[in-house]
């Protein structure tokens, strides 16, 4: 940024020329002479950074100058530090040299966060050459490592989440994902000052994985967290419960319309994980995700049909990072009305003998 210029030499030169030649139809020649930019080599600081100065000639004529006075204004344009010094400086078209500063006042203390501009003065012979620059301090600290499940398990997705500064002068922040695994997200964004930013991630193998956060804030300046370390572990789906109880493990063998019957499932997690199950009873209902169980501890459910048939009671079960087993399986015969049911098989438990004339007379 340019405050003001003391002598525009094209300007000059242009004047000169045709004063000398007037309109005899000769080839103008314009130059902008030597000319000079002063720039920062970043937009933000954090305190107590050194900020780094240049003094560039960038005209297309070598400069010559004594100096520089560098002045130092903040944000209320009041000059907080000066430096004088003379040296010689002959800058050819895109040369320059290089100023420092330790963000300290005329007390030599810390100056507060802010807005700053420098100026940049030489002094020529004919001319003098003058521009500023303007940056920032900042005071606010980069992210802190992000946050969430320290454990996992393969092919399960987890929540991570990270805190952003509480500074809404240097927002809207954008952020990025490393995901220690070789992947990470685009910029994400934007957000506002002091919002708490979470997405998913799973990972495919097991191992250690160090998750980091890039933050970007208006400025473009980036910071990186420090890391959060994940253990991710190979899971291992449960077995195919075990069914047992219902009609077949209580005489008659075969089922009776209308009566309920208690059925218990049993499945063991090789990883010692908890478990849900899942039953389907055969006739289009079913109980939905129920437990949590213990590894080979067993859970329990009733039903009773309504219908007769032959009917396949079918459990599957799910430990707590939703690995599924197969199937377990286990067929249901039921038979007619309950009254009729239950005298004739009163009847043949009396009589067990009557059995097996029943199957001889049937040819069974």
């Amino acid at each position: 940024m340019r405050k003001r210029k003391c002598l525009f030499v094209g300007a000059v030169v242009i004047t000169l020329l045709l004063s000398a030649f007037g309109t005899q139809g000769i080839e103008k020649s314009f130059t902008r002479g030597a000319e000079l930019e002063v720039t920062t080599d970043k937009n933000v600081y954090e305190i107590g950074e050194i900020v780094t100065i240049f003094f560039t000639n960038i005209g297309d004529e070598t400069l010559s100058a004594g100096g520089p006075i560098v002045s130092y204004y903040n944000e209320y344009n009041e000059l907080i530090y000066q430096e004088a010094v003379y040296c010689w400086w002959k800058l050819e078209p895109g040369e320059f040299f290089i100023w420092t500063w330790n963000q300290k006042n005329f007390d030599n203390e810390q100056v507060p966060v802010g807005e700053y501009n420098v100026e940049g003065f030489l002094s020529g012979i004919e001319e003098d050459y003058i521009d500023t620059a303007i940056f920032n301090i900042i005071n606010y600290d980069p992210p802190s490592s992000p946050y969430g499940p320290t454990e996992g398990v393969v092919n399960v997705s987890y929540t991570y989440c990270i805190d952003l500064p509480d500074n809404e002068e240097y927002e809207p922040y954008y952020i990025m994902w490393y995901w220690g695994d070789g992947t990470y997200t685009d910029w994400l964004g934007p957000y506002v000052a002091g919002e708490t930013v979470c997405v998913n991630h799973f990972w495919v193998k097991p191992g250690d994985y160090e998750i980091r956060v890039k933050m970007k804030d208006c400025y473009n300046n980036e910071y990186l967290s420090d890391p959060l370390l994940v253990h991710i572990e190979d899971n291992s789906p449960p077995s195919a419960p075990y069914i047992s109880g219902g009609p077949k493990n209580n005489q008659p063998i075969c089922g009776i319309v209308g009566k309920e019957y208690e059925f218990t499932f049993n499945s063991v997690d090789p990883d010692g994980d908890d478990v849900y199950y899942f039953v389907d009873w055969g006739d289009g209902t079913y109980e939905d995700w129920f437990g949590v169980f213990g590894s080979g501890e067993n859970a329990t459910a009733k039903h009773t049909w309504n219908a007769q048939g032959t009917y396949t009671v079918r459990a599957k079960a799910k430990d707590i990072h939703g690995a599924e087993s197969d199937w377990g399986t286990q067929p249901i015969p039921i038979t007619g009305d309950k009254k009729i049911n239950t005298l004739f098989f009163n009847f043949l438990q009396q009589h067990p003998r009557m059995f097996l004339i029943i199957r001889y007379v049937l040819g069974l």
